[in-house]
């Protein structure tokens, strides 16, 4: 089709449009980065760059002129040289250093000389099939340019010049023309000898295109004359291979091209064009089909269909040994022994990849009475056709067999990791073998013999064999020794244990062998192998199951400080994390933890907090790695900020001074930074108001009741201690607020999995489990609810099945305290409002049947508003006011005083004259030292907390 659109142009086109229609379609045909052509000058020996497509100023400026005799390393100027398809990756010198694609170029031809070269620049060699359509394009272009038109000037073009004729003989490439009108075919001296070779006799031969065509083989005939009729009718080039005949009967080889010519009609009236001799080429290829017929490999070449298109002997000796059905079908369909066995495929894949071997593995009959043997095919995609090279690899298959089996146990054994594991090596890889059916396995490591696993016996046995003592047996003198142990026959069993003699009679075995299992001097356990009859042992028996028992003493050592270790690890786990997790002001959670396959601590986390004023702080954070070391941070941390938290700082700061400790437990070297990340949500639930902020950790996901899941936009900053050093700046505080019945997700990348930290699968299962099952009204039934969604959640993700990371998973449903348990009051800035604070408290306290309360909440209330009259002489937010909040909690009253200022409260401790000093002593006694401060937007708030189930809640009058 791309050489069809070539053959459109006008005849009376010039040179620019012949290339402006060539370059494209070369690229398109190559999948190529881009195209170009040189052409060459007619004295100097250079050639120049005509015209490119899609190459940036820079690379063609670098290709614009090319020295033939000093660059012989570039593609276009091998091309042209050679008269050949060329790749090569060489560049210009001129081309800046670096990476740059290689060039495949194919010569353009006028009269069977070079004139200049056409070029694609590609990543990768493209296969052959791709470089025949490049020569075949090049060649296209050459009958264009010999037919372009004439310069402006009135001249010529230089390769519409006729060439010398010293060039055309040593090219070896003569010229012709056929007059259709009078039927005369002229050679010119150059092609003379080709004349010869048909037969004819220059003297005497009349030079009619009749005469010539009668020498031409008659095979060949059909061909040639329908190559000629096409060129005719479609005006194309034309370009044919054929055959003709001397006298004696001897044949040559002969390549013609050429194309029409065309008077004004656009009459055909002359077919001018090259020929050459092509003997020597076609006499090669013969010689190298007569080498891969007698290769002593069997070698098949198939057709596009699968069909066998040539065989060689070696390979029909090999189809007619298994049972080939001839070759008009697929190979893997005439020969039973390939059936089922993937050729297909593999031919599949060998045209898939051109040029590339692929090989397959088979098996097939056996010569010696049916024995397996093995068959290697190697597939290699060349054009339209695949070649399959077949090669007998029996004993080396075996031999990997072998070797692989052996490399199995040690693999095996180097993965077990608790005791039961090394036994399942032992039945999986040593029992066959030893040609051995049974085996029990005694764990001694601890205060009594302990069973690890049996096979090939029932379970009766193993109990009758317990009642009879002989796991006590196992662990005496008789047995814990470094020698093994070999019974040969049931008659050996009696002598050594006459008392299970029955017990053994039942396992119906006849031949034992005892391995104590001994690593560091320590005696670990024993592992008895049993064979259904009598077995003589001999010394290669004895040496292997000698090694064998060493090595699995080993692996059972390891096995054994693994169990250890794991054990403790556990407990050290238990009490890093947080356990249950406290009861929170109208907020309910869930939360999971899992470790990374393969270990049993990590540092990835998660914790909540319960805050004065309704309010809960709850954190998730991750430190990179997973192992002991990354544990012990993860607790040092989290203590941390169950410390820090207690001190009621606002979110930023609560976040800095955890970045402070993370630098604090970094090493002196650059390789003992700790890097670690953090999410932190404060909810407040008498306002709804959430606040977040990240240390480099991913968003939460929120679930707002009747919408669908999505990740809050919060903006991470730099991980735990790096943002002293990255970016001194405070951390960004997001807030949004939270519906009731909303559900918060906090999570770590190990909950993603180990591809992707994309939390959108995590957003995906929670909009499924909640739309198939939405959260339920009832506070009881949403507990379970959100455990169950936790779970769900965990056990779906990560898809990755290694769980190559640990991570943590902690949701919170989110509710609201009441309204009619918060009463809020702005008080003016003077002194009778502390009277006034005392009354709206006893108003309210009554409302909430918490009289008994009321004497020491009036006498806390009344001390703050009046210390912050008194003293501070400022309201909230620089208003001439002060706030008073009390919220009904869990039974108990908080009681909460605003002002406009920041400075801290102080306890202090006047002497008996002082007049001032007393009054947060007296708040301390009241609230039982349940009180403290906070920073709000605007001052700060002094909060304390009574209930009123104390037993010794102290009263007013003792204060």
């Amino acid at each position: 089709m791309r050489l069809q659109w070539l053959d459109s142009l006008d005849p009376a086109a010039d040179v620019s449009d012949v290339l402006a229609m060539a370059l494209p379609q070369a690229a398109a045909g190559l999948a190529a980065l881009g195209s170009m052509v040189h052409l060459s000058g007619r004295d100097d020996r250079t050639l120049r760059l005509a015209s490119a497509s899609s190459l940036p100023t820079a690379l063609a400026q670098a290709w614009e002129l090319l020295d033939i005799d000093g660059g012989t390393a570039l593609a276009p100027v091998r091309a042209v040289l050679a008269n050949d398809v060329a790749w090569s990756t060489a560049q210009p010198p001129s081309l800046a250093p670096g990476p740059q694609p290689g060039v495949l170029s194919a010569p353009v031809t006028v009269g069977g000389a070079p004139v200049g070269a056409l070029s694609v620049l590609a990543a990768h060699e493209p296969p052959a099939d791709r470089k025949l359509f490049l020569r075949t394009l090049a060649a296209a272009i050459g009958v264009r340019l010999a037919a372009a038109r004439q310069q402006r000037d009135g001249t010529a073009p230089w390769w519409q010049v006729p060439l010398d004729r010293r060039v055309m003989r040593r090219v070896r490439v003569g010229t012709w023309s056929w007059d259709l009108a009078s039927g005369r075919l002229d050679f010119d001296e150059p092609a003379e000898d080709l004349v010869h070779l048909a037969g004819l006799d220059l003297r005497s031969w009349d030079r009619q295109i009749d005469s010539w065509m009668a020498r031409v083989h008659p095979d060949d005939r059909p061909g040639v004359d329908e190559a000629i009729a096409q060129s005719m009718r479609e005006g194309s080039a034309y370009a044919v291979e054929y055959r003709v005949v001397d006298r004696e009967g001897r044949a040559a080889w002969l390549e013609f091209r050429g194309a029409f010519e065309y008077d004004a009609a656009g009459q055909p009236v002359r077919m001018v064009g090259t020929a050459w001799n092509t003997t020597p080429r076609r006499t090669r290829e013969a010689w190298l089909v007569g080498l891969l017929e007698w290769y002593p490999r069997p070698l098949y070449v198939l057709a596009g269909d699968g069909a066998v298109e040539w065989v060689n002997r070696a390979g029909r000796a090999w189809a007619e040994e298994h049972g080939s059905q001839g070759t008009d079908c697929a190979l893997w369909e005439s020969v039973p022994a390939l059936r089922e066995q993937g050729v297909q495929d593999l031919v599949a894949r060998a045209r898939a990849a051109p040029g590339t071997a692929t090989t397959l593995t088979v098996s097939t009959p056996g010569r010696d009475s049916g024995a397996a043997a093995y068959t290697e095919l190697t597939a290699v995609g060349i054009g339209d056709y695949v070649s399959i090279t077949l090669a007998d690899v029996t004993a080396r298959t075996l031999a990997d067999h072998r070797s692989a089996a052996m490399s199995e146990l040690a693999e095996a054994l180097i993965r077990a990791l608790t005791m039961r594991d090394v036994v399942e090596v032992v039945v999986r890889h040593m029992l066959p073998m030893v040609g051995a059916t049974g085996l029990v396995a005694h764990d001694l490591t601890g205060p009594r013999p302990k069973l690890i696993d049996a096979v090939g016996y029932a379970p009766a046995f193993l109990e009758a064999l317990a009642d009879q003592g002989w796991p006590q047996r196992l662990a005496s003198s008789e047995l814990s020794g470094a020698q093994l142990l070999f019974i040969t026959s049931p008659a050996e069993f009696r002598r050594r244990w006459p008392r299970v003699v029955p017990v053994a009679d039942q396992g119906r075995n006849q031949a034992w062998a005892v391995l104590p299992l001994i690593a560091g001097g320590r005696h670990l356990g024993s592992c008895v192998i049993s064979w259904p009859a009598q077995r003589t042992f001999d010394a290669d028996d004895r040496a292997f199951l000698s090694t064998v028992g060493v090595v699995l003493s080993k692996a059972m050592g390891n096995a054994a400080a693994y169990e250890e270790a794991q054990e403790r690890a556990e407990r050290l786990q238990k009490e890093l994390l947080p356990g249950e997790l406290p009861d929170l002001v109208a907020v309910q959670t869930a939360a999971r933890w899992r470790a990374a396959a393969g270990q049993d601590v990590g540092g990835d986390w998660y914790d909540t907090v319960p805050l004065p004023g309704g309010r809960t702080l709850a954190v998730a954070g991750d430190v990179a790695g997973h192992g002991l070391e990354q544990a012990i941070t993860m607790g040092i941390i989290r203590h941390a900020v169950l410390t820090i938290a207690s001190l009621d700082l606002p979110l930023d700061e609560l976040l800095a001074r955890v970045g402070d400790v993370a630098v604090r437990l970094a090493g002196p070297l650059p390789d003992q930074t700790v890097y670690a990340t953090c999410v932190m949500v404060v909810y407040d639930a008498t306002t709804g108001v959430c606040e977040v902020a990240s240390a480099g950790h991913l968003a939460p996901v929120v679930h707002r009741p009747g919408r669908q899941p999505a990740v809050l936009d919060v903006a991470a900053g730099p991980p735990l201690g790096l943002a002293q050093v990255i970016d001194p700046l405070p951390v960004e505080v997001t807030t949004t607020v939270l519906e009731p019945g909303s559900t918060l997700l906090l999570y770590t990348n190990g909950t993603l999995g180990s591809s992707s930290p994309d939390p959108a699968p995590l957003v995906e299962a929670l909009a499924r489990r909640t739309a198939a099952a939405p959260a339920p009204a009832d506070p009881d039934r949403r507990a379970r609810w959100l455990t169950e969604l936790c779970g769900t959640i965990t056990h779906d993700l990560p898809p990755d099945p290694d769980h190559q990371d640990d991570s943590a998973l902690l949701l919170l449903n989110t509710g609201r305290v009441p309204p009619e348990d918060v009463m809020v009051a702005d008080l003016p800035l003077e002194p009778r409002s502390a009277a006034r604070a005392r009354d709206l408290t006893a108003i309210q306290l009554g409302r909430w049947g918490l009289a008994e309360l009321t004497d020491s909440a009036a006498l806390i209330v009344s001390e703050l508003a009046g210390n912050v009259i008194r003293h501070t002489g400022r309201g909230l937010d620089g208003a001439d006011m002060i706030r008073l909040r009390l919220l009904h909690l869990d039974g108990g009253v908080v009681t909460e005083v605003y002002d406009g200022t920041e400075s801290a409260p102080r306890v202090r401790h006047p002497s008996l004259d002082d007049e001032f000093g007393r009054g947060l002593q007296i708040v301390a006694v009241a609230s039982r030292s349940r009180w403290g401060a906070r920073y709000v937007p605007g001052g700060k708030c002094i909060w304390a907390q009574l209930d009123p189930d104390s037993d010794e809640m102290p009263h007013a009058s003792a204060v």
